[in-house]
């Protein structure tokens, strides 16, 4: 995916948006002691808060935002093998018109994911899954944009950590007296997800279900495990990598003579004119 497809998606996840329709949402909780689902939840995304929708579409903002082959990378599958392959999974839950049926290939999803792997914190899984419609540009008619719209089914995973609640003393006015604040709550942190993905990919006008946008907890620190055992895509170089990758052919090639500034200002040129 270009950055410009990112960052057209990303401004739809707003509140009433019409090129944007979430229909469900589907939230799973992980404990960190025996990473076994604790609990889990689905309803119409309609159906929560205003607050709650608010909270939830700026998290899909943050795992949509970030540089692409940084923190976002277009991840290709790998060789479809099994039943139990990432792609299989995401294209039975795209194509599921039964929420039970969809349900079933994201829990799939989680099993996956802690299969081999223990979390340090407990952990809550979002998938989301809607439509996304982009206005069809006709040089040739006069019509208005919105007349023709193509639309795209897609699935969006959201993994974040929770937090303890923090420990207070409080004062209570009426009693006059202070109290303890006791809070047994965990507080999900939506702010930060320490990772995601959004499935199928979208270049300009067309969805390729081949490819997977994945979204790293922080730049330059892809999740191997989650790429190649659970989404089942190849493992990717990141920008800083292809970068240090660079430096070392030209300077084989050049030997001193081109100092590091030089490589880098080749190396921002080159990629600019790649993303032009």
């Amino acid at each position: 995916m270009h950055k410009k497809d990112v960052a057209n998606i990303r401004k739809q996840f707003k509140l009433d948006h019409d090129l944007m329709n979430i229909s469900d949402i589907f939230n799973v909780y992980i404990r960190k002691e025996s990473s076994e689902i604790f609990h889990q939840e689905s309803q119409p995304f309609q159906m929560l808060d205003r607050e709650q929708q608010e909270l939830f579409m700026n998290n899909f903002k943050k795992v949509l935002t970030g540089q692409i082959d940084s923190k976002l990378f277009e991840l290709k599958f790998q060789e479809r093998t099994t039943e139990d392959h990432g792609q299989s999974i995401l294209l039975r839950g795209l194509q599921a018109s039964d929420i039970d049926e969809w349900k079933e290939q994201m829990l799939r999803i989680v099993e996956k994911m802690f299969k081999d792997v223990q979390y340090k914190y407990d952990v809550v899984i979002t998938f989301i899954r809607g439509h996304y419609f982009k206005p069809v540009k006709n040089k040739k008619s006069e019509e208005s944009e919105r007349d023709e719209l193509y639309q795209h089914s897609f699935i969006l995973c959201s993994i974040n950590k929770t937090e303890e609640p923090q420990k207070a003393l409080l004062f209570d006015y009426v009693e006059k007296v202070f109290k303890y604040n006791i809070v047994v709550d965990s507080i999900i942190n939506l702010t930060s997800p320490v990772g995601g993905f959004m499935f199928p990919c979208f270049t300009e006008n067309s969805a390729d279900v081949n490819h997977i946008l994945y979204s790293a907890s922080k730049p330059n620190e892809p999740d191997s495990y989650f790429i190649e055992e659970v989404l089942n895509g190849e493992m990717i170089m990141t920008a800083q990598e292809d970068k240090e990758v660079f430096e070392e052919i030209v300077k084989e090639v050049a030997g001193d003579q081109l100092d590091a500034s030089t490589l880098a200002n080749v190396y921002e040129e080159i990629n600019r004119v790649m993303d032009e």
